[in-house]
């Protein structure tokens, strides 16, 4: 039996990891509407940035930044730049990163 609970409680962090993972590179997507670019969970929202707080955006990255991505692949990568905060630079993956720059653009952010 104690063996058990020692499997039960490792078959519970595989569990828990595998949900993280598939949360990362399945659930999560991004979305620009009239007021926020939104990083999301399944449709849920976790961090937001204010389009009006968007100094500029570029098919970029920069080493010291908030990282939101879901791939490795350099040349998918979307830098924000913010004006305000600890972190202004934010990388995001889009699956598509031109169409994602020109939704910005439509949106007032001016791109690089």
């Amino acid at each position: 039996m104690e063996v058990f609970l020692y499997l039960l409680s490792l078959l519970g962090g595989l569990l828990v990891l595998a949900g993280l993972l598939h949360a990362i590179f399945v659930g999560m997507t991004f979305t620009v509407d009239a007021t926020h670019v939104r990083v999301r969970f399944y449709g849920w929202t976790a961090r937001r940035l204010a389009l009006a707080d968007l100094e500029y955006a570029a098919q970029d990255w920069a080493f010291w930044n908030e990282h939101w991505t879901n791939t490795v692949n350099p040349k998918k990568l979307i830098l924000l730049r913010r004006r305000t905060g600890w972190f202004k630079n934010f990388v995001i993956s889009p699956p598509s990163p031109p169409d994602f720059l020109r939704e910005l653009a439509a949106h007032g952010v001016t791109l690089r």
